[in-house]
């Protein structure tokens, strides 16, 4: 792309795409690469776009333009905005079009040969040649980026709390369901829940039970037995000790094994769907329900994604996390 002085003064630089004037312009300041000191006409030549990009300028009272590109690596095609207003790309579009014009402040785009004019339905938004879309935000939550994070809530400031929304970290990943947002204060709350379904027996939600004085290949028996928190839907484990059978005194658990999920506990015996059987002196704990016990996900940065696939107007202000510093 080149600049280009539409004046025989040549205080401002308009920018040419392929021989057209745009609506972006620049002061022509001296001694920047393009200042031009003299009337620069429309046959001076033009560098191209790049290729695999098309432009189509949008009505100028909307202030953007369009492109529509191919990604090379997986050959996904999107159509981007660019906004003079924010100088920048604004956003990517999953419709692609075969051609678009603007004319008389509307703006036209053509698709297997049909002609479809946008703006037109304000009851049916995300609908482009017959195919509803999602409206997508992806954002990058960093700061402190060098300590360790629980990323535990997702706040949303607007109109709607019919957003699903994903969170990622370099480490682990979870999410947040429209249905369980609650709205406190005009705003809409939702805890983030962890996607990983491994036991981390470093964790509150996993609890040592006792030793296993007998057992079935749906039952086990500890005497003097403390429920405590289990209940109904925990997963059961059993866990071998260093001496063999028992516990003597500086004794360790080997790795657990689980036996199945907890369907009832009725005084010592507790009983579940398994097929295991555990031995006698097994070490006997369970593990509530890792996504539904989890804290946020863990991580030094968050890629936060929000999805809508509402037709109706939908606004959306601020986004927020409650972030602590994690203690791990």
């Amino acid at each position: 792309m080149k600049y280009r002085s539409g004046y025989k003064v040549v205080k401002t630089l308009r920018k040419y795409v392929n021989g057209k004037p745009t609506n972006i312009t620049k002061a022509n300041v001296s001694g920047q690469d393009d200042y031009i000191e003299k009337y620069l006409s429309d046959e001076c030549p033009v560098n191209p776009l790049p290729a695999g990009i098309s432009e189509t300028i949008v009505n100028p009272a909307q202030e953007a333009s369009l492109f529509t590109t191919t990604n090379q690596a997986n050959t996904n095609s999107y159509t981007l905005s660019f906004s003079q207003y924010i100088n920048g790309w604004t956003s990517f579009h999953s419709w692609k079009p075969e051609s678009m014009i603007s004319s008389n402040g509307e703006f036209y785009s053509f698709k297997d040969g049909h002609l479809y004019k946008h703006h037109a339905n304000e009851t049916l938004r995300n609908t482009f040649y017959g195919q509803q879309y999602n409206s997508e935000i992806e954002f990058v939550a960093n700061d402190s980026p060098s300590d360790i994070k629980m990323y535990r809530t997702i706040k949303t400031e607007g109109n709607s709390k019919n957003w699903d929304i994903t969170i990622e970290s370099e480490t682990e990943t979870g999410f947040v369901d429209k249905s369980s947002f609650k709205k406190k204060e005009g705003m809409y709350y939702g805890y983030v829940r962890n996607n990983n379904t491994e036991v981390d027996y470093k964790k509150l939600s996993v609890q040592g039970l006792g030793l296993c004085a007998s057992s079935t290949t749906t039952t086990v028996t500890i005497n003097n037995l403390n429920v405590g928190l289990m209940s109904v839907g925990d997963k059961l484990y059993k866990a071998v000790m260093s001496a063999g059978t028992g516990y003597t005194s500086g004794d360790t658990i080997g790795t657990p094994a689980l036996l199945g999920t907890i369907t009832s506990i009725s005084g010592n015996v507790i009983t579940h769907n398994g097929s295991t059987a555990a031995a006698a002196g097994n070490f006997i704990l369970f593990a509530k329900n890792q996504t539904a016990e989890s804290e946020g996900i863990r991580g030094y940065h968050a890629k936060i994604k929000l999805t809508n696939n509402s037709t109706s107007p939908v606004e959306l202000f601020a986004v927020d996390s409650e972030v602590t510093k994690s203690n791990l």
